[in-house]
């Protein structure tokens, strides 16, 4: 219970609820924003364009992070970027103007995945490891993503109550999503709220002298950051707003099915955090990212070539289960094997590294692989993760963080 519990100071938890409030509007914004997409009738082309230009903004945010993220102060960063999430409440102001909303999308705060992928989340990776003890370092981000996927879950499943608060008052088309955007602004602005509230303790303690915080550690990010843009490409040709796009379209499926089913994943992948900081004490990080990750590639093929409904939404549930268990792991592997003055520009290196090539997935999706079949991006988003995770796996296996190290060298040998 230790381990799942860790004991957090106050800034810590305040990390801790301010991504709470961000989980759940990435949660409910995530599928909003592809249905309202749908409901505007745009061509998946330039639906892949607006996507990507929203995963472009997060892009530059992360490399102003990475570039000059300790120099701005981690608070202020989260101030800033939270207040962003406000501009969501002008989405159903504009209609279907793609350049408007593409615009909107560059501010770098405007959800399309419910596991959150902004520069935001880079901050948090690099302070949270400074509110609690290293042996405590996975289970802390385990609770941090537990947390937030169970909030996104709850934001999911929140669909289907805002569509019906629309339409009760009077909206009609994709106009009836108006209520999310503006709950999602407000999750925003109670998150700049709570990361006002934090303190000094979260900055880095020293003043910087060097133009770039990586030092010692430089081919190791570099070595990452390549592996993490292949995984976030994949990803890219299946972020969330694009699987809610796909069910509407492939099967007909209702708004609040969708959202229930979005939210049950969210669920599982919620639980699946506990169960990787177990895992990773025994098994170790690596490991534990690449052993859970190969399954749930297979499961995303197989809800592609799905004969039925019951049985695409079967293979995403099973999918579900496994495919953020890599999450924790990752976070904490990263901040490990870097020294505690590199991490911000490490945690924003690495994070850069995922948007590039995650802002290529939605557009490459909709100019080449949707034309092929609706299902085409699922298949080639589960191949390419399946060889980031061999290719993970063959590069870092036999290069441990510093604590399995010491507890490997004082093992008793076999």
């Amino acid at each position: 219970m230790r381990r799942l519990l860790p004991e957090l100071d106050a800034n810590g938890w305040r990390l801790v609820a301010a991504k709470i409030f961000r989980g759940y509007a990435f949660g409910l914004n995530a599928v909003v924003l592809g249905l309202y997409l749908a409901g505007l009738q745009l061509a998946p082309a330039v639906i892949g364009l607006i996507l990507s230009a929203a995963l472009l903004g997060t892009l530059g945010l992360t490399l102003v992070i990475a570039l000059f993220g300790d120099r701005i102060g981690r608070r202020r960063l989260l101030v800033v970027g939270s207040g962003l999430m406000m501009l969501a409440a002008v989405i159903p102001l504009v209609g279907a103007n793609p350049v408007v909303l593409a615009l909107i999308g560059l501010s770098g705060m405007v959800a399309i995945t419910s596991s959150e992928s902004t520069g935001l989340q880079s901050v948090d990776q690099a302070a949270l490891p400074q509110t609690v003890s290293d042996s405590q370092r996975t289970a802390a981000f385990a609770l941090y993503d537990f947390v937030a996927a169970a909030a996104s879950a709850l934001g999911a499943l929140s669909v289907g109550p805002f569509v019906m608060l629309g339409e009760t008052l009077g909206l009609r088309g994709a106009a009836v999503y108006a209520p999310a955007f503006v709950a999602y602004a407000a999750a925003g602005l109670i998150s700049t709220l709570l990361t006002l509230a934090l303190d000094s303790r979260v900055e880095v303690g020293q003043r910087l002298e060097r133009r770039f915080a990586i030092h010692r550690s430089r081919r190791t990010v570099a070595m990452l950051s390549g592996l993490f843009s292949l995984d976030a490409l994949a990803g890219g040709f299946v972020v969330q707003s694009y699987l809610a796009f796909w069910f509407a379209e492939r099967w007909a499926a209702d708004p609040g099915g969708v959202g229930t089913l979005f939210a049950a994943s969210n669920v599982l992948a919620a639980l699946s955090f506990p169960v990787a900081a177990w895992l990773a004490g025994r098994i170790g990080l690596i490991r534990t990212m690449v052993f859970s990750h190969i399954p749930s590639n297979l499961f995303l093929i197989g809800a592609a070539l799905a004969p039925s409904l019951p049985a695409a939404v079967l293979l995403m549930l099973a999918r579900a289960a496994l495919s953020s268990m890599d999450i924790p792991a990752r976070q904490s592997y990263t901040m490990a094997v870097v020294d505690p003055d590199e991490r911000t520009a490490t945690a924003g290196v690495t994070s850069l590294a995922r948007s590039v090539g995650q802002v290529l997935g939605p557009a490459l999706a909709g100019a080449l692989l949707v034309p092929l079949g609706i299902g085409a991006p699922l298949v080639a988003g589960g191949l390419l993760k399946t060889t980031y995770d061999l290719s993970l796996f063959a590069f870092f296996r036999s290069r441990p963080t510093p604590e399995e190290a010491s507890a490997r060298a004082a093992a008793p040998p076999a």
